[in-house]
């Protein structure tokens, strides 16, 4: 099968959305599909909404980890109609014609790019605008239309701009099941395909390498993520002093991106250790040599960093929210925190008193730590490539099955 992947940025280390669409591009390149990447940028990192929108790198055909990337662009004359369409992309009157004058301005280069295909699948949001451009070429060829939109209710992705690309999709594509009651809800006519979300099958590190490498003696908390707000960096960052008050042989590492705007991250502590950017090698050894992952995270689509943690047998944290309720709550795969209330069901307040206590237990508890650790192997198992990667074929075959009966 011949297949479009539309995304709005690929650089697979960038963030969990383009490495996912990355893997999920070469598993099903080992399977015998031609898959090609379609995309606005490869390497330009957007200053905002405005910038995103304008800005488009030169058009060409690449290849990123062995995968055919067909870079969109447009030419400088567009930019005043790419301004317009912005402008009536946010105003509910005229937002159809934002839409349709955005998918005019690039279609012309998905058609001279790619051809024909046999099926079209967006990863991302309507908010991206990158997605109806995939529907309009999915629409010009006659090829079936599938929507991932990995969506955090009430919190990403849920927006009436959204909701309008979600409603256009021949299936959409859920990571979990709080993820497609939500859509069926509100979208009955679209079917949805619960596919998950892969992981490497992984096992390959080495705890005595990461903690020579980095000087470490003690056990170790792990973090890994973006060292945002919304994956809990700074929470955790103000609990750190809280646990290291009574364990203080622990060690906290915390591992990924810093933004640009935050400059580095100078430790709090020589019980800290941070590490703004690392190979896939040593992320896997951190995990190897961790006793406990601890992202709390304020929103998860599906939440695969835990189930890497699992890879290797270690329990988790973080907060409860219905995503994590699903993969880890009723599992018994580690231990979340928070509370949510009527108002915002998806969200879990958490103080740093909580979390504190939560890797407190765990440091303390090594039977309870072998117990959830094990749980989160099990789980992890599920989501391993060779099992998710079916099940995207099977919704793909679905789709075109179903659209060719389409008369």
């Amino acid at each position: 099968m011949r297949i479009a992947l539309f995304i709005r940025t690929f650089e697979p280390c960038s963030g969990g959305l383009q490495k996912h669409a990355s893997d999920l591009a070469r598993h099903l390149t080992a399977k015998g599909h031609d898959v090609h990447i379609v995309t606005r940028l490869v390497s330009y990192h957007p200053k905002d909404y405005l910038d995103s929108f304008i800005y488009s790198e030169k058009e060409k055909l690449t290849r990123i980890e062995g995968v055919p990337v067909h870079v969109l662009t447009h030419s400088a004359f567009m930019i005043p109609l790419l301004w317009i369409s912005m402008k009536c992309v946010g105003r509910q009157i005229t937002r159809k014609f934002g839409v349709a004058l955005y998918s005019f301005i690039f279609i012309k280069g998905c058609l001279r790019s790619l051809g024909r295909v046999d099926l079209v699948h967006h990863v991302g949001q309507g908010y991206e605008m990158l997605g109806f451009t995939a529907h309009h070429f999915a629409r010009r060829i006659g090829a079936p239309f599938v929507v991932q939109p990995t969506v955090h209710p009430g919190q990403w992705g849920d927006h009436d701009i959204d909701q309008m690309l979600y409603r256009r999709a021949d299936r959409l594509l859920s990571h979990t099941e709080f993820e497609a009651k939500w859509h069926q809800s509100r979208f009955p006519g679209v079917p949805v395909d619960v596919v998950g979300n892969g992981i490497d099958i992984l096992g390959d590190g080495d705890s005595k390498r990461f903690q020579q490498t980095h000087g470490v003696s003690g056990p170790i908390i792990l973090f890994l993520g973006r060292k945002e707000k919304d994956k809990g960096y700074f929470l955790l960052k103000e609990t750190i002093p809280l646990v290291l008050e009574q364990r203080p042989d622990a060690v906290f590492v915390l591992m990924g991106p810093l933004p640009a705007t935050n400059g580095s991250a100078p430790p709090t502590s020589d019980r800290v250790i941070e590490i703004n950017s690392a190979s896939d090698q040593e992320k896997n050894d951190a995990l190897a040599a961790c006793e406990m992952l601890c992202v709390p995270s304020e929103g998860e689509s599906f939440g695969l960093v835990y189930m890497e943690a699992g890879r290797y047998s270690k329990p988790v944290i973080g907060r409860d929210i219905p995503v994590l309720q699903e993969l880890i709550g009723r599992n018994r795969a580690g231990l979340l925190v928070g509370k949510t209330t009527s108002e915002h069901a998806c969200y879990a307040a958490v103080t740093p008193v909580e979390l504190a206590r939560a890797v407190l237990k765990l440091l303390q508890d090594k039977s309870l730590r072998r117990e959830l650790g094990e749980n989160c192997h099990r789980v992890s198992e599920q989501f391993t490539w060779p099992h998710i990667v079916q099940r995207f074929e099977a919704s793909y075959i679905t789709a075109k099955k179903n659209k060719s009966c389409t008369p």
